[in-house]
């Protein structure tokens, strides 16, 4: 459903509405079971139709504010939670900072919090070697880190500038099928697509479907597919079940991060990969997997593909062997790197080459400027307009 406070989206967009499309109704159930997950083995044909898939990083959510995991921790709202959490900070300052010669002011040249979560992890395998923290210690981290985590993604963000709304736009009247894929925790996502996807008017706006089921989510349209690869800061499991939760002002994810926070519900709790390089173990992965099948079958069905700043890491062993085995299989796919970062392009180039992708060092603010006449140029099966097949 869409959200009235925080990501909001104030002042006028254009709407563009695709013949066809089926706007959400919130009067229509508390719970959906979306699409199911789909399998790759033995797909069947699709019609020869334009799809596109875009693939989003950080760098999705950067020029609204929401900062990476490595410069987290300096974030104006993580400070603030660390004056608070003085456990946190003191572990932070005693296991990581200061061995390295390193202080909160310097954290975003030190460990990333995906290499310190990998650390403890791999210390814990390690039963002969004296570890710093409990197991129940290591677990109060991990949850005191996420809260961190949420604070800085989520608070005093807005999708105000309406960065994403070009793409958006683009994407909607050149092609017939969409799949958002999403690496971020944030919510910016969500809220771009709502607030753009119609006035603002009773049942004029809708959600994208989903993969899996998700109670409270509420989709409107089959021509959109969002992935939320790595979970994110407003699904959660309640009562067994995997579940939206709003964060307008008549939400209450406020409210469940602040018990989560406190320990007070462990039976409630938000469904996120951890940020290490074990994320794709434990239940957590069990409960989001479905997506990546469905994933691998939109690349293979795609007939361009957009990356937008995502860098690839090589930790994130899932989409490296999503992405390079669907560039392998799908030969007619044109594909496209938007990331102000030269070595993440570079790591593209190496990658996937240069003969079915063009990269584009910009960040996205700056790629708005040329979007359509730089997308045109990297998919040529968009440039002959709505009649044009590729």
């Amino acid at each position: 459903m869409g959200e009235s406070t925080k990501y909001h989206q104030l002042s006028a967009m254009s709407y563009h509405v695709p013949g066809g499309l089926r706007r959400g109704d919130p009067r229509d159930g508390r719970t959906v079971l979306n699409t199911p997950a789909p399998s790759i083995a033995n797909p069947v044909p699709a019609p020869r139709t334009r799809r596109l898939v875009v693939v989003m990083g950080a760098g999705a959510s950067a020029d609204f504010g929401v900062p990476t995991l490595r410069s987290v921790f300096k974030e104006t709202h993580a400070r603030q939670y660390l004056r608070q959490d003085e456990w946190l900070r003191t572990n932070l300052e005693e296991t990581f900072w200061e061995p390295r010669g390193h202080t909160l002011e310097t954290s975003d040249d030190s460990l990333t919090i995906e290499e310190m979560l990998t650390i403890l992890r791999d210390w814990r395998l390690e039963e002969s070697i004296p570890h710093r923290l409990t197991v129940e210690d290591q677990g109060k981290f991990c949850r005191s880190l996420y809260v961190l985590i949420e604070r800085a993604l989520f608070e005093g963000k807005s999708t105000k500038m309406e960065y994403l709304n070009p793409l958006l736009e683009f994407a909607r009247s050149r092609f017939a099928h969409i799949t958002w894929a999403s690496f971020n925790w944030d919510c910016v996502f969500e809220s771009s697509f709502w607030y753009s996807s119609g006035p603002p008017e009773p049942y004029a706006r809708c959600n994208p479907s989903v993969a899996i089921p998700l109670a409270d989510w509420h989709p409107g349209t089959n021509d959109h597919l969002f992935l939320k690869l790595h979970g994110g800061i407003n699904w959660w499991m309640i009562d067994g079940r995997l579940t939206y939760v709003r964060f307008a002002g008549s939400g209450d994810l406020a409210k469940r991060w602040t018990d989560y926070a406190n320990g007070k519900t462990p039976e409630v709790y938000p469904v996120i990969l951890e940020p290490s390089y074990y994320k794709y173990e434990g239940e957590q992965y069990k409960i989001l997997e479905p997506q990546w099948a469905a994933f691998l079958k939109a690349l293979i069905e795609a007939d361009c593909v957009l990356i937008l700043g995502y860098s690839l890491p090589e930790g994130d062993v899932q989409a490296r062997s999503k992405i390079l085995t669907a560039f392998q299989a799908n030969e007619r796919s044109e594909w496209a790197v938007v990331d102000p970062s030269p070595t993440t392009c570079s790591r593209y180039r190496r990658l996937l080459g240069n003969r079915r992708m063009k990269t584009f060092e910009q960040g996205l603010a700056g790629f708005n400027n040329q979007l359509e006449a730089s997308l045109l140029e990297a998919f040529a099966c968009v440039r002959g307009g709505a009649e044009h097949a590729c």
